[in-house]
């Protein structure tokens, strides 16, 4: 971890600045509350951008602009899960987008992604090693330098907007007249405007990227053809910023789990009818700083479930990371593995002796009371 700190400490503009000054090869990890963004470099220019909250997936994107509709998108999905494809494949060999379609709208979903870093008010990152394979990264990589110029603007354009839409509690209703032409997004915000949910409420429902969210309501605002119905109190937030401590031990942890999945000293296939158990399962502290698709995941840890089961129906990428999850989980002594469901260990322990100290639920105590 070459390079780290906090956002409030080291501007978005600035870490992109260095990266294509140096032309570097890796990955930008930035993460707040609830949400991880990881943006790739290959020679200091942008090349791909992932992010875990299912809001700002490519299929939402397409959604949002109009590239596509629920139906088609689902059909392509279910062809990603069951030949293992990248949707952006998957797509063009439905014919549901064109080459040069998919290229730009791949390129107008990462720029939007990594310029959104920019109106994150908290946050920390480090720089890491880490690359996608070449099937992941963009047609043509983005330049960092004018990325930095783009979420600069946006970050501007977003403090304009705020002398409005002061805060995201904002209750929005619909105007009097109807836009003669609206675009896909601007349909979409306002078939959910009820004059009862906020910014925030009607973004969940619209989704994708948060600036063009609140652009597009900003400026059908400004037309009349919504308007502001009440200003509700600022909701509590009970979200924690991530510690910089915090983000050094984890990351430290993360590379020795790394390190011990290539260097397994029993093959994987031998452990994958195992079946992970918690022992401590994951608190409120560490809940508030963990990404909601990894709590999600976790949830699914429920002693019933094999590794396999786990691991298999997702793609290589996802698999790889989830199998990161158990593996730093099982070195913290969170989880365990047990060789079959827990149900089935306390039907086996039933017949075991009481002073013998195996009786039912004896495995729980030699976990620790899992």
């Amino acid at each position: 971890m070459e390079f780290s700190g906090r956002l409030a400490a080291f501007p978005v503009a600035d870490i992109l600045q260095w990266v294509h000054n140096d032309r570097r090869t890796g990955s930008l990890v930035v993460r707040r509350s609830g949400c991880e963004k990881r943006v790739y470099f290959s020679e200091g220019e942008i090349v791909a951008c992932f992010s875990d909250d299912a809001a700002e997936f490519f299929g939402q994107h397409l959604l949002v602009q109009g590239l596509v509709d629920e139906g088609r998108l689902i059909q392509a999905l279910t062809r990603c899960r069951n030949r293992g494809e990248l949707l952006g494949t998957a797509l063009v060999e439905l014919r549901i987008l064109d080459l040069p379609t998919l290229a730009r709208a791949l390129g107008e979903h990462v720029e939007d992604q990594v310029c959104e870093i920019f109106l994150w008010k908290n946050g920390i990152f480090y720089f890491d090693t880490e690359m996608v394979p070449p099937e992941q990264q963009l047609p043509e990589p983005l330049s960092s330098a004018a990325a930095a110029l783009e979420g600069s603007r946006r970050a501007d354009e977003v403090a304009r907007i705020r002398r409005v839409f002061v805060h995201d509690q904002v209750v929005l209703e619909k105007g009097r007249e109807k836009p003669p032409e609206p675009s896909a997004l601007d349909q979409r915000i306002l078939e959910v405007v009820d004059g009862r949910r906020s910014l925030a409420q009607l973004y969940t429902e619209v989704r994708g990227s948060w600036f063009r969210f609140l652009e597009a309501a900003y400026r059908l605002t400004v037309e009349s053809y919504l308007e502001i119905s009440e200003v509700n109190d600022i909701a509590e937030s009970h979200s924690s910023e991530l510690r910089l401590a915090d983000l050094l031990i984890e990351q430290v942890a993360e590379e020795q789990t790394v390190y011990l999945r290539q260097h397994l000293a029993i093959p994987f296939e031998a452990l994958a009818h195992y079946v992970p158990v918690w022992i401590r399962a994951p608190g409120a502290e560490e809940e508030s700083r963990t990404s909601p698709s990894v709590l999600e995941f976790y949830g699914q840890v429920d002693g019933r479930a094999t590794l396999a089961e786990l691991l298999d129906p997702v793609g290589s990428e996802e698999r790889s990371r989830r199998l990161d999850r158990l593996v730093l989980q099982l070195r913290r002594g969170s989880l365990a593995l047990v060789p079959v469901p827990v149900a089935d260990l306390d039907h086996m322990a039933g017949g075991a002796s009481e002073e013998s100290g195996r009786g039912p639920g004896f495995w729980r105590r030699v976990l620790g009371g899992a």
